[in-house]
């Protein structure tokens, strides 16, 4: 009876920490045309950005995070042609967006990805 009740308990408790457990959110990915990628990983905590050409622009992905929403962060890639750069980890990204660098003149945006 005593094996039964502690067994009870275990699930009863494995039970409600699981319907605790926040649902994983879908990673957003990111691209612009083919200049760069950039996406969310690790449950959107971290953001990685990749440049995609071979002309010595840079790339960089900007996003929100739902710890400062009205804050605009961005994480360059300033390392070259088929390489990716990565964020530190930190509160859910909630949307995000490639930048590519222009030398002369404005620089190109993606559309928000969310």
């Amino acid at each position: 009876m005593r094996m039964k009740a502690v067994a009870m308990t275990f699930l009863v408790g494995a039970s409600v920490m699981a319907m605790a457990a926040p649902a994983s959110a879908a990673e957003i990915f990111a691209s612009l045309d083919g200049a760069g990628k950039a996406r969310t990983w690790d449950g959107r905590t971290m953001v990685e950005v990749c440049d995609g050409e071979m002309d010595n622009h840079s790339v960089a992905g900007e996003y929100y995070r739902s710890a400062n929403p009205s804050t605009l962060l961005t994480k360059w890639n300033h390392t070259g042609s088929s390489t990716c750069a990565s964020s530190g980890y930190g509160s859910n990204v909630m949307k995000l967006r490639v930048r590519e660098q222009q030398l002369a003149g404005e620089d190109r945006y993606g559309s928000w990805a969310y």
